[in-house]
C-alpha cells in the first residue's frame, strides 16, 4: 500500500539514483513543486460502505524502524529488478551485471528519489544509513569509499555494519590497500557487524588480510556481535609436518600482526554470537568459539594440500562452550582420536538449523553422536555418499532422527549423475513430523503397482512443501507423489521430465498444476533452504 501511494519522480533517470551522494534535506525538499497529498489505497473496499468498516493505513513515518527497513527492501527490490530490464540498452555502463549487484544494497539512496514524502522519511531515518557496502572490481575505490562516507555522515552515532566483497585480480596497488584500510580502521569502533567476503580468483589475500587487520584491532569489546569472514581464493596448502591443531595454514593473522596483545583481541572477539569462518579460522582454543548462537565452520577444497580439520573432542568442547545455540553449519573434517571412555552428547536446546552440505558421510558417526537436540523444529541439510548404490539414511541419521524433532529435510545428491531415489524408502524412514522435504539431483520413478498398493495402506506423509531441484522425474512418480507426498506447494527449478515425446512442456506444466493446490516454478539458482525468503523470482 505505501509503495503503490507513492509514485516515481518524473524527472529522475535511473542513472541519478546512485550517482548523487551530497543530496541534502534542503536539497530534497527544494526538488519538488508542492507536498504530496497521500494516497491511501483500499483495496477490494467499495468507497460507499460505511467508513466505520474501513481500516486506516498508518502514516509510513509512524512504523517502527525494523519495518520501515522491510519495506524499503522491498520497494527496492522491485526498482532493481525492473529497472534493470527497462533501461539497459540505454545504460550499458550503468547496468554492468557487476555494479547491478552492488546497488542490491544501496537503497537509503536510491529511495530519496522514490518522491517527497519518502525522501523526507529516510532522510529522517538514521538507522538506514548504518549498512556500507565497500567492494573492489579491480578499479580504485574512490566511489564507494565516498558513497559510504556520506551513509556514514546520515547514519549520526548509529552502529554500524560492514561488508568489505573484494573481487579482485593477483596484484592489490598499496594505494588502494591503504585507502580502504584507513577507512575500515576509522569506523571500526562503531562497528555491530563486520562481514569481509574475499572472492578474488587467485591465491593472493594482501588487501583481504590487511583489511581484516585495519578493522577487527579498532572494533569495540562487546559492541561487535557478528563477524563473518569468508575467503573463498584458490588456495594451496603446503603439507606442514606440525599440524596438530588441523589448522596449519589456514588460520586467521595472529594478534601480532594486528598490533595488539592476545588479550586485547581476546576481549574483542569474546562477545561475539554470530560466527561464521569460511576458510579463515581462529585457534580452537579462542574465546571466539564460547556462547556463540550461531557458529559456521567452512571451507572450499583447496587447490592443494589438506582440508581444515578439528579434533573430536576439542568440538564437542566449543558446542560445550555455546549451550544456545541455534544455528550450525559446518563442512570441515573432524579427526578421531582414541579416548579411555567415549563421549557424551552435548545438549543443545535452542538448536534450529544444522547443515552439513560438504562434510564428508563417513564423519556423520562422529559428529551427530555428539549432538543433542531439544524438540525445538530442526531444518537439516546433508549430502548423499559419493558411492554406487548410495544409501540414502544411513543408520547414524536414522537414530539421529528419532531423538529429534525434525519438520525441515534438504537432501543434495554428491555424484555426478542422479541417483535413482525410492519414494516408498522416503515415506517409510523420514521423520515422522517433516512438512518442508527438499531434493536436488535426483532420478525420481514412479513405484511399481504393487508397491503403490501397498503404500496406499500406510498413512500418508503430512508434507506441506515439497522443493525439487534439477531432479529427472518421470510423470508417473508425480502422480505417485501427489498421492503420498500431498504437499500443499510443490515448487520445482530446472525439472528434467521424463515422459512421452508428443507432450509438449506446457501440457506437462498444466498436468503439474493440476495434481498440487500451489506450483511455482523457480528462477533463482539459491538453495533450497532459501526458497522461502520473499524475493524468490518465479516463472509466471
Amino acid at each position: 500500500m505505501h509503495i503503490q501511494a507513492c509514485s516515481l519522480d518524473a524527472d529522475t533517470k535511473p542513472g541519478e539514483l546512485c550517482s548523487d551522494h551530497s543530496i541534502t534535506d534542503a536539497n530534497a525538499v527544494a526538488s519538488v513543486d508542492h507536498k504530496p497529498q497521500l494516497n491511501f489505497y483500499r483495496h477490494g473496499i467499495n468507497q460507499s460502505q460505511d467508513e466505520q468498516n474501513i481500516i486506516p493505513v498508518p502514516p509510513i513515518n509512524a512504523l517502527p524502524t525494523e519495518l520501515l527497513i522491510l519495506i524499503f527492501k522491498f520497494a527496492h527490490y522491485l526498482w532493481w529488478k525492473t529497472f534493470f530490464k527497462k533501461e539497459r540498452a540505454d545504460w550499458p555502463a550503468l547496468w554492468d551485471k557487476s555494479i547491478r549487484k552492488q546497488m542490491r544494497s544501496g537503497y537509503p539512496e536510491v529511495l530519496t528519489h522514490v518522491c517527497y514524502f519518502w525522501r523526507q522519511v529516510v532522510f529522517s531515518s538514521p538507522t538506514l544509513w548504518s549498512y556500507i557496502d565497500l567492494f573492489t572490481l579491480g578499479q580504485p575505490p574512490q566511489f564507494t569509499l565516498d558513497r559510504s562516507s556520506a551513509f556514514i555522515a546520515r547514519a549520526q552515532s548509529h552502529e554500524l555494519t560492514l561488508r568489505v566483497r573484494l573481487r579482485h585480480g593477483t596484484h592489490e596497488p598499496v594505494s588502494e590497500c591503504t585507502l580502504i584500510n584507513d577507512f575500515c580502521s576509522s569506523i571500526g569502533p562503531r562497528l555491530n557487524s563486520l562481514r569481509i567476503d574475499n572472492n578474488s580468483p587467485s591465491d593472493s589475500i594482501t588487501l583481504f588480510s590487511s583489511v581484516i587487520q585495519a578493522t577487527l584491532p579498532h572494533t569495540t569489546p562487546g559492541i561487535l556481535t557478528k563477524l563473518d569472514i569468508k575467503d573463498h581464493s584458490v588456495r594451496t596448502i603446503s603439507n606442514y609436518s606440525g599440524n596438530s591443531d588441523g589448522l596449519a595454514g589456514w588460520l586467521l593473522p595472529a594478534p601480532e600482526s594486528f598490533g595488539v596483545s592476545q588479550h586485547l583481541l581476546d576481549d574483542i572477539i569474546h562477545p561475539i554470537k554470530i560466527l561464521r569462518l569460511s576458510g579463515q579460522f581462529f585457534p580452537w582454543t579462542s574465546p571466539a568459539y564460547r556462547g556463540l548462537v550461531e557458529l559456521h565452520l567452512q571451507c572450499t577444497r583447496p587447490h592443494y594440500g589438506h582440508r581444515p580439520s578439528v579434533q573430536v573432542d576439542q568440538l564437542r568442547e566449543i558446542l560445550l562452550a555455546c549451550p544456545e545455540l541455534r544455528i550450525f553449519h559446518i563442512n570441515i573434517n573432524i579427526n578421531e582420536q582414541s579416548l579411555p571412555t567415549a563421549l557424551s552428547p552435548v545438549p543443545l536446546p535452542e538448536l534450529e538449523e544444522l547443515n552439513l552440505r560438504g562434510l564428508k558421510r563417513s564423519l556423520y558417526d562422529l559428529l551427530l553422536p555428539l549432538l543433542s537436540p531439544g524438540q525445538k523444529p530442526l531444518q537439516i541439510t546433508f549430502q548423499t555418499q559419493r558411492v554406487i548404490p548410495s544409501i540414502l539414511y544411513c543408520s547414524t541419521l536414522l537414530s539421529f532422527f528419532r531423538r529429534t524433532n525434525v519438520t525441515s529435510l534438504y537432501i543434495v545428491n554428491r555424484l555426478t549423475s542422479c541417483q535413482h531415489l525410492s519414494l516408498d524408502l522416503l515415506l517409510t524412514e523420514s521423520p515422522i513430523n517433516l512438512h518442508t522435504l527438499g531434493l536436488e539431483r535426483f532420478h525420481i520413478a514412479g513405484l511399481e503397482p504393487s508397491r503403490l498398493y501397498y503404500i496406499r495402506t500406510l498413512a500418508p506423509m503430512q508434507l506441506n512443501r515439497l522443493y525439487l531441484r534439477k531432479c529427472i522425474i518421470d510423470m508417473d512418480a508425480v502422480k505417485n507423489m501427489a498421492e503420498i507426498f500431498p504437499a500443499q506447494i510443490l515448487k520445482l527449478h530446472e525439472p528434467e521430465f521424463q515422459c512421452e515425446p508428443n507432450n509438449e512442456v506446457t501440457q506437462v506444466r498444466e498436468k503439474i498444476c493440476s495434481m498440487f493446490p500451489i506450483v511455482k516454478w523457480v528462477r533463482s539458482t539459491r538453495g533450497m533452504e532459501l526458497w522461502d525468503a520473499w524475493e524468490m523470482q518465479y516463472f509466471d
